[in-house]
């Protein structure tokens, strides 16, 4: 038994996602999310993935100015997000790592369309990622609870955010 017990638990403990983000990048997505109570707003993350399931997020983006936002739904100006991630690229050589939306509907976690837009993304054959980072900011009334997940081509896993001091 114990010897089982070992070997379970130094199998998943290789496998353990970790997602890292900066402070600036992690004070700036609940700043951005304040600062839209009414609607859903979000962007994509920049920074990199590494092996086997780590993901270092050192930027984020906003919106853009022809994203669509609703109480329930988000989708992100994909021109500018990809304008904003070759600017990142050229100045500070990060890349694509994920995904961050608000919440402001009791909802505290990813909802089903999250997880298919997840699923799309880690499918698609444009994109090579060891893992994907997904970051839900959850407002209610003036709080703002970041909740992360990392993604690999196999399962989207609920993970604690660790703060990088920049």
């Amino acid at each position: 038994m114990k010897l089982w017990r070992n070997f379970y638990q130094n199998k998943f403990r290789i496998l353990k996602p970790t997602l890292i983000v900066k402070k600036s990048v992690y004070d700036f997505i609940i700043k951005t999310t304040k600062e839209s109570p009414d609607v859903e707003t979000g962007g994509i993350l920049m920074g990199h993935d590494k092996e086997p399931l780590t993901v270092h997020v050192t930027h984020a983006s906003l919106p853009g100015p022809n994203a669509f936002h609703s109480a329930t739904k988000f989708v992100r100006d994909t021109e500018y997000c990809s304008k904003i991630l070759l600017e990142h690229y050229i100045n500070f050589g990060v890349d694509y790592v994920g995904e961050w939306h608000s919440h402001i509907v009791p909802l505290h976690g990813m909802s089903t369309g999250d997880y298919l837009t997840v699923g799309s993304i880690m499918n698609d054959p444009d994109y090579k990622f060891n893992a994907f980072a997904v970051i839900v900011a959850v407002l209610k009334k003036d709080e703002v609870n970041l909740i992360g997940y990392v993604s690999s081509n196999r399962y989207i896993q609920k993970v604690g955010i660790t703060i990088e001091v920049d």
